[in-house]
């Protein structure tokens, strides 16, 4: 209904009026509705139910995000080689499958730590190479002159989600319990993936010939490497988002032990930063557009770093501390919403189609690979020197990584230019 009445109030030409697209825009927002769920349910299992110290809760995101460092590189070739599409709705099935472990352990009475690591392991290879499978499809779905009009929509569909579900996560914690609630996110990947399946449009495979893997893993890292533009992003990329899921591996923790709030509170939270980054996908396309892609990157790097620190200082017993915590998690995922998007759309807008999937799946590679060592870390560093001070350790390297960049991220040129060079270079097909 609400694709429809988009469709009917759209003008002509809009990307509301693109069927595919808008089924699409459906997905995404039903798995992140979902995934806004397992966001608070899946560490307050580890936190209520399983005692987890901050290091074991470094270790759980460190199972998420280890498949970008395990299969990012092999992926790459897979997606070139793929029906995009398909190969978005068959990880969208295997991670609700993994979410279900979870309510299925607890009402067996099996239910531990490991069980929470092999379930965020496998929800991270949902993301590692589903993900790249429609990063590339929604480039060959919509366009590249209209990539970060349909990110932005995309974002701005994901941060609406992300306000409604805290509220509906906080109502089922509190009425199932923390591990049954994760259900709602296994269901929101299992209509994700019915979604996806009908869309109309198909993609063939844009690599018909049987080659070796490597030679063309190879491809995709010299794509990266050899290009000063792809190879900064993919630099500041590593080291954002070790920082981002440093703060994301403790803050559920943090507001439960030393802020002392509940799931209500973590739920107010949590919508404040889904209301940060819908304000922040719709700054991202007009920023991007008045004052470049340079200055809305380190814009975002700047804003995180000062979200970080905001959250760190906050103290239990305050009167509002809940709402500080929320206003400071609206202002890093206004950041963080204003540097993908327009991270995303710049990598996809200079690489020819063929390359698509190395690409992304290099640069996942590149930026991720220190993410699940950057999240054990932060976990030793909590118990070992105290969550305020690792928190502010987070905020300070995030307020440097943005003046660093301020430095050497090159300007971004024209499309045209960067794929001429490309070839000179002789990796474009």
């Amino acid at each position: 209904m609400f694709a429809y009445w988009m469709r009917a109030l759209a003008p002509a030409g809009s990307l509301w009026r693109h069927r595919d697209y808008m089924r699409l825009f459906l997905a995404s927002t039903l798995a992140t509705l979902g995934a806004t769920v397992s966001q608070m349910a899946l560490p307050l299992t580890a936190v209520q139910l399983l005692d987890a110290s901050a290091t074991q809760m470094g270790i759980l995101a460190a199972c998420e995000l280890l498949p970008f460092a395990l299969l990012s590189l092999p992926a790459g070739v897979w997606v070139d080689r793929s029906r995009k599409k398909r190969l978005a709705a068959v990880f969208d099935l295997l991670g609700a499958a993994a979410l279900a472990l979870v309510p299925l352990a607890h009402l067996l009475g099996v239910l531990s730590l490991p069980v929470l690591y092999v379930a965020g392991f496998i929800v991270g290879c949902t993301f590692a190479v589903g993900g790249t499978a429609m990063q590339v499809f929604i480039t060959q779905l919509v366009g590249r002159e209209r990539l970060v009009e349909a990110n932005s929509k995309l974002s701005a569909a994901s941060s609406i989600a992300g306000i409604v579900g805290p509220a509906i996560a906080a109502i089922a914690v509190d009425a199932l319990g923390a591990p049954l609630a994760i259900t709602l996110d296994a269901c929101g990947f299992l209509l994700s993936a019915c979604l996806v399946m009908s869309i109309r449009r198909d993609d063939p495979p844009v690599v018909t010939e049987k080659r070796p893997m490597w030679p063309e893993v190879r491809e995709g890292l010299q794509l990266v490497w050899r290009n000063p533009l792809l190879r900064a992003l993919a630099v500041a990329a590593a080291v954002w988002i070790m920082l981002f899921d440093s703060f994301r591996a403790l803050y559920v923790l943090f507001a439960t032990r030393e802020l002392q709030l509940g799931a209500k509170d973590l739920a107010l939270i949590n919508t404040l930063g889904a209301l940060g980054a819908l304000l922040g996908a719709a700054a991202a396309h007009r920023m991007e557009r008045t004052q470049g892609a340079r200055v809305t990157l380190i814009l975002g790097y700047l804003l995180c770093g000062l979200g970080y620190g905001a959250y760190a200082v906050m103290q239990p017993g305050w009167a509002l501390t809940a709402l500080g915590a929320g206003l400071a998690m609206l202002v890093i995922d206004f950041g963080a919403t204003m540097y993908s998007v327009t991270y995303i759309s710049l990598r996809q807008q200079v690489t020819p189609d063929a390359m698509l999937g190395r690409m992304t799946a290099t640069m996942r590679f590149i930026s991720v690979s220190a993410a699940p060592i950057g999240s054990a870390a932060a976990g030793r560093m909590g118990d070992a020197v105290g969550l305020h001070g690792t928190l502010l350790g987070v905020a300070a390297l995030g307020c440097l990584l943005a003046l660093g960049a301020a430095r050497w991220l090159p300007a971004t040129r024209p499309e045209s230019e960067i794929q001429f060079e490309l070839s000179e270079q002789g990796v474009m097909k």
